[in-house]
């Protein structure tokens, strides 16, 4: 019974609590960076997005001279991609926007920025 409460809750709730809209969807392709810094400092740069086994993503970053590779997978409407920069672990999760730009944030451990991801 308990169950079934709870199945019909996430049933009528599920569209209310901001699943991602039917034709918003992550590509693959080049995207312009927006990001700030964990200090506020503001940044721009072209990020690439492309299908990989497994059903994984390989994201690329090109930032000025950085650039950083990371391994990524989409669930639930969001990507989380995972890198290393400095020899530190990164990861940066993204939601996808109706009109196909990737909003997100990211973290080595030294605070948190964030990026938007337009799509070219």
């Amino acid at each position: 019974m308990r169950r079934s409460l709870l199945l019909l809750a996430f049933a009528l709730l599920g569209p209310v609590l901001g699943t991602a809209p039917a034709d918003a969807q992550i590509r693959q392709g080049f995207y312009e960076i927006e990001g700030r810094n964990p200090d506020g400092s503001p940044y721009n740069g072209v990020f690439a997005l492309e299908n990989a086994p497994g059903a994984s993503w390989y994201a690329a970053w090109q930032v000025g001279d950085v650039r950083l590779l990371g391994l990524g997978l989409i669930q639930g409407g969001v990507l989380a991609v995972s890198f290393i920069v400095d020899g530190r672990p990164g990861i940066a999760t993204y939601e996808v926007e109706a009109d196909g730009r990737l909003r997100g944030t990211w973290s080595t451990g030294g605070g948190m920025g964030t990026e938007v991801l337009t799509p070219r």
